[in-house]
């Protein structure tokens, strides 16, 4: 039934369905239910593009970037709009929870805040109320946030502008950024790791010394660990990096990103079966949030044997966007069995 008064619907022009901003919005809807989510970018950009009036066009596509990880791109997308219209009071929630991943929960809470002030009877109220109480524990319980003051708020999301040059593979880029961080913060050992990875990548032996210096302060840190590892696997020195891989074996993080980062560099450096126990007890939502992750369990599962089972988990991969997904099957590696070309590179995104 049209409810459009009948002047503006006599008035009305036809516009053809394929150059309707509604039509392709709807269709970035139905792939996002999907999990079809760079179909549902494509299609939601270009949905904004015909109808760029539209901010619920413009928030669900901000939606779905931070579905992939684009927190900046999305907040970007959700300030213009709120610069529009300052009554979305969607955008509020969005950007808080993009903010929260980005670590910066001071952002994170007054985001969240003002969506309540808002909203206090809108859809996202609970989820609202959900994250500012786990915003709150993580304040409480990480001394290392709590001594951070609003100022250096920026550091942090220079660290998340660096790790994104390292995913794109701009890794001179990333190298000063990192440097910065580490000036400001000597023991953020983090910016350290990241720095390691950056010298390792353009082929500067300094990255060991990196490695070394932060074990020496920092004993036994997960993620020095796993670079070493990786770092002596590449250059062929089995030998060393043998301590480092059985120590992996023997570790269980509880924390969510340790244990990703740990299954990981376990398939990176060949472990396949002990990558594959652990990444099996992830839900499938999870691995499908990440395509390549979702590849990483694919090429652990080609190499314990279940060729079948890794083609169909490549396929949904390489249809999620992970770019060493679409190379595999472009050179046909499962089908040919090219056993040397299933393999997993944690540095390509």
């Amino acid at each position: 039934m049209d409810v459009t008064p009948k002047n503006e619907q006599e008035n009305r022009k036809v516009v053809p369905l394929f150059q309707s901003g509604d039509y392709f919005f709807h269709r970035g809807i139905e792939a996002f239910r999907k999990n079809h989510l760079q179909r549902a970018i494509k299609l939601l950009e270009r949905a904004v593009k015909i109808t760029n009036t539209e901010p619920v066009f413009h928030v669900q596509l901000a939606a779905v970037l931070s579905e992939i990880g684009e927190y900046d791109r999305s907040n970007e997308i959700l300030h213009n709009v709120l610069a529009e219209k300052d009554d979305v009071a969607e955008c509020y929630f969005f950007m808080a929870n993009n903010y929260a991943y980005l670590g910066l929960f001071e952002k994170a809470e007054r985001m969240a805040l003002r969506y309540l002030e808002l909203s206090p009877n809108e859809r996202f109220v609970e989820d609202a109320k959900d994250l500012l109480e786990l915003l709150r524990f993580e304040r409480e319980e990480d001394d290392e946030w709590e001594d951070l003051d609003e100022d250096e708020d920026e550091l942090i999301a220079q660290y998340e502008r660096a790790r994104y040059l390292l995913r794109q593979g701009e890794v001179h880029a990333a190298i000063p950024v990192l440097q910065a961080i580490i000036d400001e913060h000597p023991t953020y050992w983090a910016a350290h790791n990241h720095l390691a990875e950056a010298f390792f990548r353009i082929g500067d032996e300094s990255a060991f010394e990196i490695c070394e210096m932060i074990l020496e302060k920092d004993k036994g840190n997960l993620f020095t660990i796993c670079n070493l590892a990786l770092f002596y696997k590449k250059r062929g020195d089995a030998k060393s990096a043998e301590q480092f891989i059985n120590a992996l074996r023997r570790v269980y993080p509880l924390d969510s990103d340790h244990y990703l980062k740990v299954a990981e560099t376990l398939v990176a450096v060949d472990e396949y079966q002990l990558a594959y126990e652990r990444l099996k007890e992830l839900s499938g939502w999870e691995l499908e949030h990440r395509s390549e992750l979702l590849y990483c369990f694919g090429v652990t599962t080609y190499h314990i044997g279940d060729h079948n089972k890794a083609a169909s988990i490549i396929q949904r991969a390489a249809e999620l966007g992970s770019k060493q997904a679409e190379a595999v099957l472009q050179n046909n590696a499962i089908v040919e069995r090219k056993q040397e070309l299933i393999t997993y590179d944690m540095w390509v995104n």
